[in-house]
């Protein structure tokens, strides 16, 4: 799929964010702002489209969760070798899916995004 194209598909905010990234790193990025920590602030880690851009990630967050995102930072993660067993013994080897993680963090003022 080109760019160009989507860039058409994107349109719906909910296209380009698949879900929040709920692990124990992204709690504790979580948990700089409600210490209260002068030199953090709270960063959000979801699961985005991989041909969406940075502005219409910003543009996602600001319109599904109404807050003001200051920054955007994303990481396309690779797939990893994967081995697993079957229910007859035969085991077998695969890969992980890639994807794609955007790092959000809010201006300082905005109102914080409930995950759970």
């Amino acid at each position: 799929m080109s760019r160009n194209r989507a860039t058409k598909i994107l349109k719906d905010p909910y296209d380009v964010l698949i879900r929040p990234v709920l692990t124990e790193k992204s709690h504790l990025m979580l948990a700089a702002d409600a210490e209260g920590a002068k030199t953090e602030q709270a960063r959000y880690t979801f699961e985005v489209h991989m041909k969406a851009t940075k502005v219409q990630i910003r543009n996602a967050i600001e319109g599904v969760f109404g807050v003001k995102v200051e920054s955007v930072n994303t990481v396309i993660v690779k797939p990893r070798k994967k081995t697993f067993r079957m229910a007859t013994g035969v085991g077998g080897t695969g890969f992980t899916r890639q994807r794609k993680k955007a790092i959000i963090r809010l201006a300082k003022g905005s109102k914080t995004i409930e995950l759970v």
